[in-house]
């Protein structure tokens, strides 16, 4: 079989765009729910192991087989959404109803704040806010890269959550 020639590269092609992250996910129907009607993303693919979801214009995916997860303590790998101030505060709260703990509100300069939380399989997502937060001077700061000690990011596990008001 002939392959085509391939051009000498004098350095990388332009990428097209984004397309998707992909997390581990340690049961495809939680994951679905968490990311559906916590986060408000759309479900875009369906499969047995696998869920790709649109949230903020990032497709997200799941998978529950052939998965690694995050080890205590780390920060990395995580994904992030840029969301204003009021926004931040909401989903401090929403996920406070839903049984899903959240840092404190922190920051590095005492202009942005940021937040982490976690998915039920332990991805870990931050809500970064670069400012309008009229209370970030106070925050607690964490270094250049990294949260330090601002935050306890091994506080942030948890076993069961639900949506308010739901029996299930």
């Amino acid at each position: 079989m002939n392959q085509p020639a391939i051009p000498k590269a004098d350095g990388p092609p332009e990428f097209k765009g984004f397309d998707h992250v992909s997390m581990p996910c340690r049961d495809l129907d939680e994951g679905i729910r968490f990311y559906r009607d916590v986060l408000g993303g759309e479900i875009v693919v369906k499969q047995p192991a696998f869920a790709l979801f649109n949230i903020a214009g990032t497709r997200i995916g799941i998978g529950s087989d052939g998965c690694t997860f995050v080890t205590e303590s780390a920060e990395y790998p995580h994904i992030a959404f840029h969301v204003g101030a009021e926004e931040q505060v909401q989903m401090k709260e929403w996920l406070g109803r839903c049984g899903v703990p959240t840092t404190d509100l922190w920051t590095r300069q005492g202009i942005e704040s940021l937040m982490f939380f976690r998915d039920p399989s332990g991805n870990i997502i931050e809500l970064f806010c670069y400012e309008g937060n009229k209370d970030a001077a106070d925050f607690p700061r964490g270094p250049a890269r990294g949260h330090g000690s601002a935050i306890d990011i091994d506080a942030l596990y948890y076993t069961s959550w639900s949506l308010p008001g739901d029996a299930s």
